[in-house]
């Protein structure tokens, strides 16, 4: 049987997801160091850095990093991707049109709020 795959192989391991996280630390540290230095405050108040503050987030590196892992979890996992049915696809509407038929006024079965909308009308 194929082994596991591991988080690691794909979040870490490769060169440049390592380059990646290297840059993370760094650019935030730089951050957390321009409120007492003038020259990176500059920096990292114009636009560029607004950019940057996205690239070297922190979670969406590991979104990008780990679709790798999630491709190789789920080729090694018995999962599989079926077909909706027509019933799935399409369910049945209430008589108002809404999916849930307890919770449409139009409804009988939603008991005291389909009683609560038609005596109101009266």
């Amino acid at each position: 049987m194929v082994e596991r795959p591991h988080a690691s192989d794909w979040l870490w391991r490769p060169w440049y997801a390592k380059l990646w996280w290297a840059a993370i630390v760094i650019y935030w540290l730089g951050m957390a160091a321009s409120v007492k230095v003038v020259l990176l405050e500059e920096f990292y108040t114009g636009a560029l850095a607004g950019f940057l503050n996205i690239a070297f987030f922190p979670p969406l590196a590991l979104m990008v990093l780990g679709l790798g892992y999630a491709r190789e979890w789920f080729a090694w996992s018995d999962w599989e991707f079926v077909e909706p049915t027509h019933e799935q696809m399409f369910p049945k509407r209430s008589v108002g049109g809404m999916r849930d038929p307890y919770s449409d006024p139009l409804d009988p079965r939603s008991g005291a709020l389909h009683r609560r909308h038609f005596r109101s009308r009266r």
